[in-house]
């Protein structure tokens, strides 16, 4: 197992962290519209995407049940309920593929 280096500091860390928020703003399960000009700052979903990053650098990978409870945590309600299963394993796919190609 290799160490990975969480420092906020680390570019792989920014990285991982920007590409999360960067999928949850394309999935944007409260139509908040993410730095578009009428909706929410850039970074409406960064502390969720920390969380979502922080996970995939733990365990190099997340699964829907694992991103439904930091959802949770931050929204009372699992993401898999609000945008539906399918579109939470597709999300998880997404998310699986940054680590992987990290």
């Amino acid at each position: 197992m290799h160490s990975v280096d969480m420092h906020p500091s680390s570019r792989k860390w920014k990285s991982t962290a920007a590409a999360v928020l960067g999928l949850l703003n394309d999935l944007d399960p409260y139509n908040f519209e993410p730095g578009t000009p009428a909706g929410a700052p850039h970074d409406e979903y960064e502390n969720e995407a920390h969380s979502i990053a922080s996970l995939l650098f733990k365990s190099g990978s997340v699964s829907r049940s694992q991103v439904d409870v930091i959802w949770r945590e931050w929204f009372q309600e699992p993401l898999s309920e609000v945008i539906g299963a399918v579109k939470a394993d597709r999300f998880c796919v997404n998310l699986n593929s940054i680590a992987d190609s990290a």
